[in-house]
């Protein structure tokens, strides 16, 4: 059975409405390790009858059997197995990688039959000290001369065995000296077993084959047949070392490992537009890490603050806005918040006593707002004592006279620098009203001592409303300032185990039952601080969605220099498809340079937004700002899924490219 074999083969190509048959009706056999030289002028056919039998590209119609598989019925890939295992090519434009040395070029057919790197070098290595380019190994295209690039294209075809050589006007762009030496090796070849096929226009050149195919306008026209007496050999030796394949673990992890290195080789080649593309995914990343790290710190800091006032309790007040003309809302005694306390989900109740009088140090008066506190009192309020001490046990029980300045009360009665701790101030009451409450007659004045002051935690939102605030034992407030028992508010603390709106509706209950009508108002704290979270969360998702746009804007420059990427480097995919990759090696290559190039650009984002964010603690203690190894590792992934979203249609168009098209690209 003849090696190849063709059967009415015809290609045809469209420009416009206009058919060109470039092969019509070809019917010819090829033996295996005959020596064949395809001739003929230009547009005679001949590159297109080599480019079907390389299984570059497909016949119109017709079948193109090699060894007793009819190629034309293979889909890409397969095509792909037949070029990598059965053909080597040498091609008249050598079509060398400009970006590889010598042996690395050499060994480039081994990479996607998945040889390891050692033994594909090992071979390589071989191959070109064979074909005189031992001292070539570690040499670039560029410094090699026409001749030894040949030679490198000559030990390419030969590193997976190279049954079938192709060679396309392999001596064009010699001179006639390193073209004889390319004959001379083309002989020793097919001495060694190789099928040599070559195609010329040069009948000098012909003449060194042992059968003359000549083709005109896509039809053979002579053809002196197989030699009488030819014996096909057995397979083609060599003195180099055989390649040994991998299982399909190791070629897959060879592909990859090359896929990776191929990738970080092109940026580095393109160092400018590397930069400019990894800036563009820097700065989203960036943005989106530093939004997210900046309104998570502002957002729990609004939160905590807001907790404080509003987290875990419902607040209760005497007077309802709805209450009928003249009817006054009745303060609540203590067997009504007695009778609450028993109630499910009541944790504890706070009472929320407070008048505003009139204070008094030497000549300096200030009306302030005097608040019964007890040891939780500060914390509650998110206040922190600044100076001096707080109310201690035995000051609960003695009933001391003693209080608490806020920063704004010691500012109204003591001079700037003058330190208020142990300092007398007396206290008058009929200072005015506070909220919900008569004011009182007009009484002799109390002496307290201050012990300390207290200021906001961390800019904490304000309980004061903007009033000169001092605090009091409670036990003192009730015995020296408002001896009565009522209050007109209270908060109820909420146990978690019941719901807080359960827990209201229980309450009002109640307290309409013992006042005979809902002359007070409350609302669900807990509940309307869930809500508050609702919003800040949306807020700050809306804030991340804008930081994200600028991503999106960054995965589309990526997109745009991949395609530009894949139009220039059209003729090396076409390479890699002439010794044997696949499509999917060609889309894993490109997707990959996409996924490397964004990967690269988050890590410069994040390291950005990490600095930025210790840049800003270092110059404010207001709001600490945090980048979490979490948020790191999410962007880092983001940036990944960006390579991969945004560089997938390069990868494709690069993999969807015809070998024979690529080729013939500049």
């Amino acid at each position: 059975m003849p090696l190849i074999e063709l059967n009415n083969v015809a290609r045809h190509y469209q420009l416009g409405e206009i058919d060109v048959p470039a092969l019509d009706g070809v019917t010819l056999a090829i033996e295996a390790g005959e020596f064949v030289a395809i001739m003929g002028q230009s547009g005679s056919g001949k590159s297109t009858l080599m480019n079907v039998l390389g299984c570059l590209d497909n016949p119109t119609h017709g079948s193109f059997v090699i060894d007793g598989k009819d190629a034309s019925t293979l889909g890409a890939d397969e095509l792909a197995a037949l070029r990598r295992e059965r053909f080597g090519f040498i091609f008249q434009r050598y079509h060398l990688l400009p970006h590889l040395d010598a042996r690395a070029n050499a060994a480039l057919p081994a990479v996607y039959a998945g040889v390891g790197t050692g033994a594909r070098g090992e071979r390589a290595r071989a191959l070109l000290e064979r074909l005189g380019l031992g001292d070539r190994l570690h040499h670039r295209p560029n410094e090699l001369s026409g001749g030894q690039q040949q030679r490198v294209s000559i030990a390419r075809a030969l590193m997976n065995g190279g049954q079938i050589i192709l060679a396309d006007e392999p001596t064009g762009a010699l001179d006639s000296a390193s073209g004889a030496e390319m004959l001379r090796l083309l002989r020793e070849l097919n001495e060694r077993g190789h099928t040599i096929i070559l195609v010329t226009h040069d009948a000098a050149v012909a003449a060194h084959a042992r059968r003359v195919i000549e083709l005109k306008d896509g039809k053979v026209v002579a053809d002196n047949g197989t030699p009488a007496g030819h014996v096909a050999p057995a397979e083609p030796t060599s003195d180099a070392p055989p390649v040994k394949r991998s299982a399909w673990p190791g070629r897959w992890l060879v592909q990859w490992r090359e896929a990776v290195a191929t990738a970080l080789l092109a940026l580095r080649s393109n160092r400018l537009r590397t930069a400019l593309s990894m800036l563009g995914i820097s700065i989203g990343i960036a943005s989106v890490v530093s939004i997210v790290a900046l309104t998570t710190a502002a957002r729990d800091s609004i939160e905590s603050n807001v907790a404080s006032m509003m987290s875990g309790r419902i607040p209760v007040w005497a007077g309802n806005p709805s209450l009928p003309p003249g009817v006054q809302a009745k303060p609540f005694r203590p067997n009504e918040i007695d009778s609450l306390r028993a109630l499910d989900g009541v944790r504890g109740i706070t009472l929320n006593r407070q008048m505003q009088l009139t204070a008094h140090h030497r000549s300096r008066d200030a009306t302030v707002q005097a608040v019964a506190a007890d040891a939780n009192t500060l914390k509650g309020r998110k206040l922190k004592l600044v100076q001096g001490r707080y109310f201690g046990a035995m000051d609960l029980e003695a009933h001391s006279q003693v209080l608490v300045l806020d920063e704004k009360a010691r500012d109204a009665l003591f001079k700037k620098g003058q330190s208020p701790i142990g300092q007398v101030v007396l206290l008058q009451l009929g200072g005015g009203p506070a909220a919900g409450q008569m004011a009182a007659p007009p009484s002799a004045a109390l002496p307290f001592t201050v012990i300390g002051i207290a200021a906001a935690d961390g800019g904490a939102i304000s309980f004061s409303g903007g009033q000169s605030q001092l605090y009091l034992p409670n036990t003192t407030f009730g015995r020296k300032l408002e001896s009565r028992a009522e209050v007109w508010s209270f908060d109820v603390q909420l146990d978690t185990s019941v719901p807080p709106q359960q827990v209201r509706e229980h309450v009002i209950h109640r307290l309409k039952a013992l006042h005979g009508r809902e002359d007070f108002s409350s609302f669900n704290a807990e509940e309307e601080f869930r809500k508050f979270q609702q919003i800040t969360s949306a807020m700050a998702a809306v804030f991340a969605g804008v930081g994200a746009i600028s991503l999106l804007v960054g995965g589309v420059g990526v997109m745009n220099i991949m395609l530009v990427s894949v139009s220039e480097r059209t003729r090396e995919i076409g390479i890699r498809m002439a010794v044997g990759a696949r499509q999917g090696d060609v889309r894993l290559q490109f997707l990959i340079e996409a996924v490397v190039l964004c990967c690269l650009g988050g890590l410069v984002g994040v390291g950005l937004s990490w600095l930025a964010a210790q840049g800003l603690n270092a110059a404010q203690k207001e709001v600490v700002v945090v980048v979490s190894w979490a948020a790191l590792g999410v962007a880092f992934a983001v940036s990944s899924l960006v390579g991969l979203v945004f560089g997938t249609l390069p990868a494709r168009r690069a993999a969807a490219l015809s070998p024979v098209d690529a080729l013939a690209r500049e």
